[in-house]
């Protein structure tokens, strides 16, 4: 089903409300698994090393237990304390990620025009903008780095890494249209295993060498950062990879709901994660060699062939946070006006915020392809990685302070605070990722910034569309004054109007009325509105309002998982008495064309590109299944 049928207004689809607050069962909770905590599990398989690397330091165990212990705490005060203890527990009835709280703190539309765009419209879109950047390379670097296990099996293995690396890509891309619960499903016994497997491998290496628990003293991690000088402050670019899959976390809560996110995490995720960890320092106390590839170093030779498949399966999964968190940005997106209607399927008929996009699936499986074509290992794709979470998570604080300001209404004092200490934690996260920049870390905020431009651009660009169209909008009094005091013959047949706004009467009517003095014989103002149920009963779905002899409101409503079509809201409104026959009828909608204004600020590039977006998106005429005989689209100058 495409969205953006709905009225022109800052509005969320219909989310997992209902999943966040009912009963937790097993199998929520398992599917959650499979699709959620697969990036941030996987995370062991390569953070280690790249601390030392960015640290520049030897492993001696002074450094190995400060390192560990910063990797400790960062999982602590990123996700048990900022994410699931604070800001999971803000959503947008259900739904939750950055766009989620922008949702929460836009200002509201006024006849059907929304506000100019603001500071705070400008922080969410960024934040949305680096996760879908950082979307590229959390799919290239999660497989890479497991499939890189069959240099350690067999050394001559290392050319097929690439070619395998991409195979499984393409797999895994290919199966997104069945949805995230089956592929949750599908994923979630394997996740389990792995946790469980790596929970195993890092308490045996844990019991040898028990000196590693000083890493969870926090003093430990502020000893190294302090310590080593710049390099010790730029490790904090490196321990971020630790947590990368936050943000699909919480991008994630609409698929599954927070309390299987926060149940999941609790008892099996950060245990696991934990004991791995400290697994890996304790390895490498005992033998420094082992930092060259620290995970597994802690599995024995007999069993290292079947953890690298256990790995590799693991990473493929990993990729699935950052697919489903696209997919459900982009829908959110939509439902913002923050970029144009594309093809967006809700898979399943019991958790609405579960959706799949098949323009956004393309996009992305050519992206991550190519960076593994590209960059070849993941030594290289980490130097790159990390910095476009730490902006996101930025953002995410921003939007989060706004939102307990304004819209909670928190004492300052506490407000104040809690933004104070997530918004130090993230800047420096930020300003010790800079370093990546040259080595990589550009890709994603180059694409975020195509994304920010397209996005903004596609805002304001639609804003001065439907500030246009509000100038012609008149009140419905008016209107029927000017068509009895004019008096004139109808003309034979039936018009519907496609209109958003289901108060007033459309720039569409009013310009065709003072073109030709005369009106139809019936004239029906059609409006669509998406519902929070999946289907929605006959007897339901259509709402008439007579509003003249010859003049009738009509209000559609289709559930998430129903195609808006032409031939059923013809059959309810005959049900209901008010004949509208389909071959009998003209849809007119508008047709926006833009004139170039040098005053209103876009430019020409821009111009020409919200031009570009208008033509090649979704069409709400061709998704309804109006014939193209019967469609009468109206010309109208939008100076932009």
């Amino acid at each position: 089903m495409a969205r953006g049928m709905e009225t022109q207004t800052h509005t969320l689809p219909a989310t997992a409300s209902r999943a966040s607050s009912g009963r937790l069962s097993g199998a929520v909770a398992l599917a959650a698994l499979g699709v959620v905590f697969g990036d941030i599990g996987t995370s062991p398989l390569y953070t280690l090393r790249t601390c030392f690397v960015t640290a520049h330091v030897g492993p001696e165990p002074a450094n190995v237990v400060g390192i560990i212990s910063a990797l400790v705490w960062t999982l602590v005060l990123v996700v048990c304390v900022k994410y699931i203890s604070f800001v999971m527990r803000v959503d947008y009835h259900g739904e939750g990620g950055v766009f989620a709280l922008l949702a929460r703190v836009m200002r509201p539309v006024d006849k059907g025009v929304f506000p100019p765009l603001g500071l705070l419209t400008i922080v969410g879109i960024v934040g949305g903008a680096t996760l879908l950047g950082d979307g590229f390379i959390t799919p290239a670097i999660s497989v890479l780095s497991a499939v890189e296990g069959l240099g350690v099996l067999a050394p001559g293995a290392v050319l097929w890494e690439v070619p395998i690396t991409v195979a499984m890509l393409i797999l895994l891309f290919v199966i997104q249209w069945r949805g995230t619960e089956k592929v949750g499903f599908m994923f979630g016994p394997v996740m389990t295993l792995w946790f469980l497997a790596i929970a195993l491998a890092g308490a045996i290496a844990l019991a040898g060498n028990p000196h590693i628990l000083l890493a969870l003293d926090p003093r430990h991690a502020i000893w190294f950062l302090t310590r080593h000088g710049m390099f010790g402050f730029l490790v904090l670019g490196a321990t971020i990879l630790c947590v990368t899959g936050v943000e699909a976390l919480y991008a994630d809560m609409s698929h599954f709901g927070r309390d299987a996110i926060t149940v999941t995490w609790y008892t099996l995720v950060f245990p696991a994660l934990l004991l791995n960890y400290l697994g890996q320092g304790a390895a490498v106390l005992a033998n420094p060699h082992a930092l060259e590839n620290a995970f597994y170093a802690l599995t024995p030779g007999w069993a290292l062939l079947p953890m690298i498949l256990l790995a590799t399966a693991a990473t493929v999964i990993a990729s699935q946070a950052l697919i489903s968190g696209a997919f459900t940005l982009v829908e959110q997106a939509i439902g913002l006006n923050l970029a144009p209607r594309m093809r967006v399927v809700h898979t399943s008929n019991r958790y609405p915020g579960q959706v799949y996009v098949p323009a956004i699936n393309v996009v992305l499986a050519i992206g991550c392809i190519a960076l593994v074509v590209t960059f070849h290992s993941s030594d290289s794709l980490a130097a790159a990685y990390g910095l476009a979470v730490a902006l996101t998570m930025a953002c995410t604080t921003v939007l989060y302070f706004a939102v307990i300001r304004r819209v909670l209404h928190w004492n300052p004092f506490a407000a104040y605070a809690t933004f104070g200490f997530f918004i130090l934690m993230d800047a420096s996260f930020v300003v010790a990722g800079l370093n990546k920049l040259p080595n990589g870390g550009w890709f994603p905020l180059a694409i975020a910034l195509v994304v920010t431009i397209l996005a903004t651009t596609w805002y304001e660009g639609k804003r001065r569309v439907m500030q246009s169209f509000a100038s012609y909008a008149v009140p419905l009094e008016r209107f029927v004054a000017q068509v009895k005091a004019a008096n004139t013959r109808p003309i034979n047949g039936t018009a519907v109007f496609l209109t958003g706004d289901p108060q007033d009467i459309p720039y569409i009517l009013q310009h065709q009325w003072l073109r030709l003095q005369a009106l139809h014989e019936r004239v029906i103002l059609l409006t669509l509105l998406p519902a929070n149920e999946p289907y929605i009963e006959a007897r339901e779905r259509i709402t008439v309002e007579p509003l003249t002899p010859e003049l009738y409101r009509v209000l559609a409503r289709f559930g998430f998982m129903e195609q808006p079509a032409l031939k059923t809201i013809v059959e309810a409104c005959v049900t209901l008495g008010l004949g509208m026959e389909k071959d009998d009828a003209s849809f007119v909608v508008a047709a926006p064309q833009i004139v170039p204004d040098a005053k209103s600020g876009l430019g020409p590039v821009r111009r020409w590109l919200f031009d570009v977006m208008q033509r090649l998106g979704g069409s709400l005429t061709r998704d309804l299944g109006i014939p193209a005989d019967q469609l009468v689209a109206l010309g109208v100058e939008v100076r932009i």
